[in-house]
């Protein structure tokens, strides 16, 4: 069976390219441009990893690993940011993230996170 992987940004190209390269490598990939809904099927579904923006409109990545990681402690994820520095990354990595991924996007990065 496929890991699965999803995905919550509210740039749909960004999706869409993620997308298409992790189904490339045989994984099964859900892709959501809404944060809240996007929230809901990470609270309802077991994924092997998770990538959030930090930053969307509406909701922030560090409200989405709250509600996340208080379900789940163990759930593996990456807040995706343009801007390292930024306040509200150092917020999500204190709530539970397992890490930052830089864009333009670092794949090594984000498949070595799937091998484990």
């Amino acid at each position: 069976m496929a890991k699965s992987i999803l995905i919550i940004d509210n740039e749909e190209m960004i999706l869409e390219a993620l997308r298409v390269v992790l189904e490339g490598f045989g994984y099964r990939v859900d892709i959501y441009l809404d944060p809240f809904a996007g929230e809901q099927a990470a609270l309802a579904n077991d994924y092997n990893l998770i990538l959030v923006d930090l930053r969307m409109p509406g909701k922030n990545g560090v409200e989405i690993v709250r509600s996340v990681i208080a379900k789940n402690k163990t759930t593996r994820l990456l807040v995706i940011t343009g801007f390292p520095g930024d306040p509200l990354a150092e917020e999500a990595l204190a709530c539970g993230a397992t890490d930052l991924i830089r864009k333009p996007f670092e794949l090594p990065t984000i498949l070595k996170f799937l091998e484990g």
